[in-house]
């Protein structure tokens, strides 16, 4: 990353958005084992002696069983691997735009008179069956309807949206076909769809489980078409699934399966979690404070040498008389012209060199530089909005932090603007800091 080799752990670890060596193996060997479990048969560690399960050591074992009941997940109900490779040859036709009524940018009236016109045209003979998914930051679930019946079951809540949409498309050709010759299935999920229709052998192991239970009804002479429909479009079949799927509770039946896929994310966001927590609980989250990690600001950045000036100034390393006088490397830390420390915050909050760009900048922004207590108000319509939605910025000591990144930003985005020189450039102008002594 371009920082000085004093720069705390922490800090690092922050900036990268990594974890410790030592929690990163664990978690990469968890990862393993969970992929190995979902492989069941097909994987090198399964064993076929009456147990017929991935053979792992005790202690594996035990490590492996206190992180799934964290997520309150039994490793029974991970989504394994079809025994059988006959789903990737499955027949069934998806329609994804096809028809006219699939074109969202239509009126919702337009989209529902399409869709009536197209099912009587195409599929007349065809048993519908409409599913749906929900998820909310309490609940997961998902719902399926015919003309005959339908369904709604709570989710585990790891499981995403996508897993979702797929278990109810499972669900239901288990629980919904009254033995139809024609099925023709209805689901607002664009991505299950296209993942059904690149089918491999690396697909996600919730999309094989359905091609698997496809491919079995396509034994039975089962004719079954996947039809993509627009969501909340005024299709009465989708509204029906999704106000199903809406209205379930946590009283309601559960269904347990979980893909490990799903498992992997939530293990990811873990350990992005603890690396923010023991950033907040570090003696240096007071002068620094919630800093972003470079992965998230990296699409506003054009080279690596940004990168490091970037790091480099949110982490408060680059290198100045003050910073090398803070570990006895320079004899005076002062800036000769105004007897100040002679530190980042004075290079680019009173630096005279930099002046009329602090002006510019405090002109776009609306800011007033006469304090930290200054009130920052952005308009939405600057291209600064993204940027800031970037941030997560938490306290009221993080004013100097975000107004490197305004300053940085706005050496990046106008270069070209006329408030600045022709042919400015941010390494340019921030290259000398580096060099003062």
């Amino acid at each position: 990353m371009g920082l000085p080799i004093w720069t705390p752990n922490i800090i690092l670890l922050k900036l990268a958005a990594q974890e410790t060596l030592s929690r990163k193996i664990q978690r990469l060997a968890t990862q393993f084992f969970l992929k190995h479990i979902a492989y069941g048969a097909h994987s090198p560690l399964y064993r076929n002696d009456g147990t017929s399960s991935v053979q792992l050591t005790n202690k594996d074992s035990n490590a492996l069983e206190q992180i799934l009941s964290a997520f309150n997940v039994d490793i029974n109900h991970i989504i394994k691997f079809p025994i059988t490779l006959d789903c990737l040859n499955i027949k069934c036709k998806i329609h994804i735009h096809s028809f006219l009524f699939q074109d969202k940018s239509l009126p919702k009236t337009t989209i529902e008179s399409l869709f009536e016109d197209t099912i009587r045209t195409h599929f007349s003979n065809f048993f519908l069956i409409a599913t749906d998914a929900s998820k909310s930051q309490q609940i997961t679930s998902i719902a399926g309807t015919s003309s005959t019946n339908s369904f709604a079951y709570r989710l585990q809540h790891l499981n995403t949206i996508f897993s979702a949409e797929a278990l109810a498309l499972c669900q239901a050709l288990d629980e919904l076909p009254n033995d139809e010759d024609n099925l023709l299935l209805l689901t607002d999920s664009l991505s299950v769809l296209q993942a059904l229709a690149n089918l491999s052998i690396k697909s996600n192991k919730i999309i094989l489980r359905l091609a698997a239970k496809i491919a079995t009804r396509e034994k039975f002479h089962q004719n079954i078409v996947l039809l993509w429909t627009p969501g909340h479009a005024g299709i009465k079949w989708n509204e029906k699934a999704d106000n199903l799927a809406r209205r379930v509770s946590e009283s309601d039946l559960s269904i347990h399966w979980v893909t490990v896929e799903d498992i992997i994310t939530q293990l990811k966001a873990h350990a992005e979690n603890q690396t923010d927590a023991a950033n907040r609980g570090s003696k240096y989250y007071a002068t620094l404070g919630d800093i972003p990690s470079i992965p998230t600001i990296a699409p506003w950045l054009k080279n690596r040498r940004e990168d490091i000036i970037i790091a480099r100034i949110i982490s408060r390393m680059i290198v100045t008389p003050a910073l090398l006088h803070r570990f006895g490397l320079n004899d005076n830390p002062l800036y000769s012209m105004c007897k100040c420390d002679n530190s980042i915050e004075h290079i680019l909050l009173y630096y005279r060199k930099y002046s009329l760009i602090r002006q510019a900048l405090c002109h776009r922004l609306h800011v007033n530089l006469d304090g930290p207590s200054s009130q920052l108000s952005v308009p939405l319509s600057t291209p600064f909005v993204h940027f800031f939605h970037c941030l997560n910025f938490s306290t009221s000591a993080d004013f100097f932090s975000l107004l490197c990144f305004c300053l940085i930003w706005f050496l990046v985005v106008v270069s070209s603007d006329s408030l600045l020189p022709q042919n400015f450039s941010i390494s340019s102008q921030i290259k000398p800091f580096a060099l003062f002594n």
